[in-house]
């Protein structure tokens, strides 16, 4: 099937994102090709475009939350056909690396990346391999359907939180997972306690079953760890997610733990970060990271066929207004968490 040039938009330098006329990749044989109908945008793509941290090679087309319609398929894809509407995950293992065969593929030493070395999602036509594809449910939106990536990772991070064992949860950070990983808890772990901490009323409020806490609200730090220590009646936090980028918001988190209490280091925080190890030893805490998943497809379609991970989408924005959609995206203070541009 031939295709005339499609729009797409291309980190050509760091800091430097332009809407170009790009030819539409070619699927290889294990491949689908997709018309993009809708793709999000991560706070990684805007760290990305500013920064290229990764030292991605440019030029590149960037986005990794993408989902579609099957316009063609390799030679050797045999479960999807034109017009299909699939959901896709950005992150594509080798399954040859030592960590693909560790069973650890989400954290593969070789792996492909929409948006890294695979061409993204903000254009009108990308490629992925089809195995990291699944249909998309009739009722969920493709606005709804871009967000299975990062549902697989919030899965990822419920699970390494160990959010099952304990009674109390914490989220510290409100913005787009911070609000989705609240999200996800009260929907696994409705007879569960659930507090979200956060500086946006807006954004708090989209954690739908969660009590939340402005920390603006007090005056003091010690002010916010005591609240949320009052709110699960003096007993302390079983599993904390840290949301937010900052020592600060893991320190609160090794606080306000208790004993074998969990802290999931879900989102980065850049140099090397003082933890007080002798809170860590005498409560016994355990503190992971989270990145990536461990193949959560399937249980990101059955969370977006829910409904409730997609409360995160708060703007939607034709493809060809994607600059207002940036400055939205990168508006820490405003009412935005997740915008969607749309094809």
């Amino acid at each position: 099937m031939a295709f005339n040039n499609m729009k797409a938009l291309v980190l050509e330098s760091a800091g430097r994102l332009v809407m170009k006329d790009c030819p539409p990749p070619v699927p290889r044989d294990d491949e689908v090709l997709i018309k993009t109908a809708a793709a999000t945008i991560c706070t990684s793509d805007l760290n990305d475009i500013e920064f290229n941290p990764f030292g991605i090679k440019l030029p590149v087309i960037m986005g990794h939350e993408g989902a579609g319609v099957v316009a063609a398929a390799g030679a050797g894809v045999t479960e999807f056909f034109p017009g299909d509407a699939v959901m896709a995950h950005s992150v594509v293992p080798c399954m040859k690396c030592a960590s693909c065969r560790r069973g650890l593929r989400h954290l593969c030493d070789d792996m492909e990346h929409l948006g890294i070395n695979l061409g993204g999602a903000f254009a009108e036509y990308f490629t992925i391999r089809a195995d990291r594809v699944r249909r998309k449910p009739p009722h969920v939106s493709f606005a709804a359907a871009s967000l299975m990536e990062p549902v697989c990772v919030c899965i990822e991070a419920v699970a390494r939180g160990n959010a099952a064992e304990g009674k109390n949860l914490l989220v510290i950070g409100d913005g787009p997972f911070g609000v989705m990983i609240a999200n996800i808890l009260g929907e696994l772990y409705p007879e569960k306690l659930l507090i979200i901490s956060g500086t946006n009323d807006f954004k708090l409020r989209r954690a739908r079953k969660a009590e939340w806490i402005n920390i603006k609200n007090f005056n003091a730090y010690d002010e916010v760890v005591g609240e949320i220590i009052n709110k699960t009646g003096g007993e302390g936090i079983d599993s904390a997610f840290v949301c937010a980028g900052s020592a600060g918001a893991l320190d609160a988190a090794v606080d306000v733990c208790r004993s074998r209490g969990t802290v999931c280091a879900f989102s980065a925080i850049h140099g090397k970060t003082p933890v007080d190890m002798f809170k860590v030893h005498v409560k016994e805490l355990n503190i992971c990271g989270s990145c990536n998943d461990m193949d959560c497809l399937d249980e990101a379609v059955g969370i977006l066929a829910g409904g409730g991970a997609a409360d995160v989408i708060t703007h939607e924005l034709p493809f060809d207004e994607y600059k207002r959609a940036f400055e939205l995206a990168s508006d820490k203070s405003g009412d935005a968490l997740k915008v969607c541009l749309t094809f």
